[in-house]
């Protein structure tokens, strides 16, 4: 396979789980493990980051879970680290990064600001009227799948620099 489909067969597989599931953050995982070996502990962990980090409306699922597939793929082993502390300025490159590259895709790593630009206003999943009128957007797993098709293409190409194909 070609780079390029990889990132095609991630991104594709992510936003039909986004569609399905509705859990923004397992879908990314879901969908880079079509080609990555992601741990499954890892993705049944990652439920719990969706709607912002725990529904509280803070940091990005699609954010946070790319952030676990960088770790996953580019920290240094915590032995490693607890031998030589310094080695963890690697880890911390690869996730600024990331971020960077994250902010210059989506403006931000925040989902009431993703939901602005998706939706036209912010959602705070702690307010239960908010919720109530989230779930009233009748498509909005169609269209938060598309965020999370593009967050996962850019975690699967960030994934694969570097690789020999």
């Amino acid at each position: 396979m070609t780079k390029q489909e990889i990132i095609d067969l991630c991104g594709n597989a992510a936003r039909e789980a986004q569609i399905r599931d509705d859990v923004c953050s397992r879908s990314v995982l879901l969908g880079l493990k079509e080609y990555f070996d992601i741990p499954e502990d890892m993705i049944r962990a990652s439920a719990s980051l969706c709607g912002g980090a725990g529904a509280a409306s803070g940091s990005c699922g699609t954010y946070t879970c790319g952030l676990l597939a960088v770790g996953w793929k580019f920290n240094v082993p915590l032995e490693q680290e607890m031998k030589d502390p310094d080695s963890f300025s690697i880890n911390q490159e690869k996730f600024i990064n990331f971020r960077d590259r994250f902010i210059k895709e989506f403006g931000t790593t925040l989902c009431p600001e993703i939901h602005k630009q998706v939706f036209g206003r912010t959602y705070d999943f702690k307010k239960p009227e908010d919720c109530e009128e989230y779930a009233k957007v009748t498509d909005h797993n169609v269209r938060c799948g598309e965020v999370v098709e593009r967050a996962t293409r850019l975690c699967a190409e960030f994934l694969l620099e570097g690789a020999d194909l």
